[in-house]
Order: structure tokens, then C-alpha cells, then sequence
């Protein structure tokens, strides 16, 4: 069985099948109201270049590079995919498409990498930019843990 909290959008359990389909209702379950019913189909594993920016659940920590230094970054599993950077603070996230990884940083603009999944590396440059000049690249170095704590954001 497995139990969610998804905080103001309810409680649930889901028992998982054989085939990673899962059942289940709402909690506190309700026999008598026909509504009270969740499933959910399995679409497909995880690929490679995405368990490394996950990690093993709560995201992962880079060493990002560019002309002008390195800082540490963080990609954050938490629901919303929050990219956070103590260094260039802004409301940004991740996602990942065929096999690429795109950052919108807010202010700072939208970043396409390629992430090598075997090396734990990245490279890549803004979208639409100049990557032989304005290049970015990052280092895998730690997965994060999940302290159970859920930081606030104003924006979801």
C-alpha cells in the first residue's frame, strides 16, 4: 500500500499491482460515495540522466561552472522540480526532456544541458545562446537527503 499526503489536495492509499498500476480512494474511504476512487497507470522507468539528477529521492547538489566561476546548485525532487542556487537566488526550476535538461533561472535566463548520466557530468549553454563563449557545465557532487522538511515557496 502506499499512503500519500499531498498537504491541501487530500490523503490517499494505493495498493500497487503486479503490472505498477495502482488502486486505491481517498482517506478517510468513503464506500458510499462513488467519486472516492484514484488509479494511476504505469508510464514508463526513469531514464538514466534523470535518476542522476534525482538521486536516490530528494535531488541532488552540482558544482556548476561558467566563465566566471563555479558555485554550488541544487536540483530539488520535491514535487515542483525547484532549481535553487544560494549564489544567484531566484524563483527557478528543472525539467528534462529527451534526454535534456532545461533550467529556467528566473532572471537569469533558461539553460539547456546535455547531462551524462555514466560521468555525473553536464555541459551545455543558455537556450538560443552562443555555447562556445557562453558555455555551462556541472560536476555531480553529493545526492541530497530527504530531512522531511519542506521548505516554503510563495509561488505554488
Amino acid at each position: 500500500v502506499v499512503s500519500i499526503d499531498w498537504g491541501k489536495f487530500g490523503k490517499y492509499e494505493l495498493v500497487v499491482a503486479e503490472d505498477k498500476s495502482m488502486e486505491g480512494n481517498a482517506m478517510p474511504k468513503k464506500p458510499d460515495d462513488e467519486n472516492n476512487w484514484r488509479k494511476a497507470t504505469f508510464k514508463r522507468a526513469l531514464s538514466e540522466e534523470e535518476l542522476a539528477i534525482i538521486g536516490d529521492g530528494a535531488g541532488t547538489e552540482w558544482d556548476f561552472a561558467w566563465t566566471g566561476g563555479s558555485f554550488p546548485v541544487q536540483f530539488k525532487a520535491d514535487g515542483y522540480n525547484h532549481f535553487k542556487c544560494e549564489d544567484f537566488p531566484a524563483h527557478a526550476h528543472w525539467s528534462m526532456k529527451d534526454g535534456k535538461l532545461f533550467i529556467n533561472w528566473g532572471e537569469f535566463g533558461n539553460f539547456e544541458l546535455t547531462v551524462n548520466a555514466a560521468e555525473r557530468t553536464m555541459e551545455g549553454g543558455p537556450v538560443g545562446g552562443d555555447w562556445t563563449t557562453d558555455w555551462r557545465k556541472g560536476k555531480h557532487v553529493r545526492n541530497m537527503l530527504d530531512n522531511k522538511v519542506v521548505e516554503a515557496c510563495e509561488h505554488h
